[in-house]
């Protein structure tokens, strides 16, 4: 079976294409935020001291909001010092579901310490954004509940043969 994303459930599909476009819109504010500091030190005009906080927001944003896309299609690191030793054998794909197992009660446990930071984060705000430390841990439980359900999905797709990250994929 191919491993291509047309075989995933459309609510994965929808999912990822989520994740993606929402990274990509990440990806190029911070892109702009270091250009118009990179402007800003020759046309100080212009500077503006918010654009490399947007970035930094944005990077941090960007990383956990693909979290969960990474896992689901095994862009996050992973060990695989099994994988070839067991390839092909039912143990392989008790190790699979295992290892999901194991993400789904990261992913879980990562998404519920970032519930408890956007309560307690309301009260705190960035330098000069004056945006609310609490709006950076949504994006963290956004991408830990994401990964959470790709981890899921990727349990009762223990038998069939895991994605591969295609960069090419990524470009629209």
């Amino acid at each position: 079976m191919s491993d291509s994303p047309a075989h995933f459930p459309g609510p994965i599909r929808w999912l990822a294409r989520i994740e993606i476009w929402a990274g990509t819109v990440f990806f190029w504010l911070i892109f702009f935020g270091v250009m118009w500091q990179v402007l800003g030190r020759y046309v100080p005009a212009i500077a503006w001291v918010g654009a490399g906080e947007v970035a930094r927001l944005s990077m941090v944003a960007l990383t956990f909001i693909t979290a969960g896309y990474l896992i689901g299609k095994n862009g996050h690191i992973v060990i695989e010092v099994f994988d070839a030793i067991l390839q092909g054998k039912r143990l392989f794909t008790v190790l699979r579901v295992f290892a999901a197992v194991v993400m789904v009660i990261t992913c879980i446990a990562l998404a519920w310490e970032s519930l408890l930071m956007i309560e307690q984060g309301w009260r705190r705000v960035t330098t000069v954004l004056h945006m609310p430390i609490a709006v950076l841990y949504v994006f963290a439980f956004i991408g830990f509940t994401s990964g959470a359900i790709h981890s899921i999905a990727k349990i009762f797709a223990a038998n069939r043969p895991e994605p591969k990250l295609d960069i090419s994929e990524m470009e629209g």
